[in-house]
């Protein structure tokens, strides 16, 4: 497992199909994402998550995304961040 200072070391190379990607919200630093049970100051920023995305060579099969937690998700910004992530790995899904 990667943490976000770590995210330059992934092995994209072995990410290949049937490629099924999970993302957790509590991942996002909380100024991006605050609507999670437990937010950790120190997380990915969305546009760090979406490059992740853009790298990956194999279209994904499924996916998951999950953490958001609406009683404390202020002005819905998790939420909107979780449906950008739906739109963004449904355009990989079709790659």
């Amino acid at each position: 497992m990667l943490g976000a200072e770590s995210v330059d070391l992934i092995p994209y190379e072995r990410l290949v199909s049937p490629l099924y990607i999970s993302i957790d919200l509590g991942g996002l630093d909380p100024a991006y994402a605050s609507g999670v049970s437990n937010p950790e100051p120190g997380g990915l920023s969305t546009r760090e998550l979406l490059s992740v995305l853009r790298q990956l060579d194999s279209a994904p099969v499924g996916a998951d995304i999950v953490e958001l937690n609406p009683q404390f998700d202020i002005n819905l910004m998790a939420a909107n961040v979780a449906a950008r992530l739906v739109k963004e790995i449904t355009a990989l899904m079709g790659k």
